[in-house]
């Protein structure tokens, strides 16, 4: 079978590499809060974190900022079978003593859209490393 004559079912996903900028992984990078998730968790009966979370948390605002709107988004955890506590999620931060940027810049970032929603022409930039105030 020729390349041209390909069955129509083998589509290549995703934009081309020069279509749109990379993005980072947020799944990918929230799963590696893994150590977090037992704190976070609804029905978490523990006071504080495991060791490890603090610096999963203070790598990950350093990394990409942005993937925390994620991990208050309730559809896009519960999808992968974790329901997160919002209010834990939120104090988290102070617990660890990590500086993130301020949770109203989630709507900020997706355009106004419910986090998840693929939203057209709005990109917000968070320089890795810039402080601002806690959730």
């Amino acid at each position: 079978m020729s390349p041209a004559s390909e069955p129509t079912g083998s589509v290549a996903y995703g934009p081309s590499p020069s279509a749109m900028a990379p993005t980072p992984d947020c799944m990918t990078n929230l799963f590696n809060l893994s150590d977090c998730l037992g704190y976070v968790t609804a029905g978490s009966n523990l006071t504080k974190p495991d060791k490890a979370c603090c610096p999963e948390l203070a790598g990950l605002v350093e990394s990409s900022p942005q993937c925390l709107c994620l991990l208050l988004d309730k559809n896009a955890t519960s999808s992968y079978g974790v329901d997160i506590d919002i209010d834990r999620a939120l104090k988290l931060p102070d617990v660890c003593h990590v500086k993130t940027p301020p949770v109203s810049l989630c709507s900020t970032i997706n355009g106004g859209a419910p986090i998840g929603v693929p939203t057209s022409g709005t990109e917000v930039s968070l320089s890795p490393g810039t402080s601002f105030s806690l959730f």
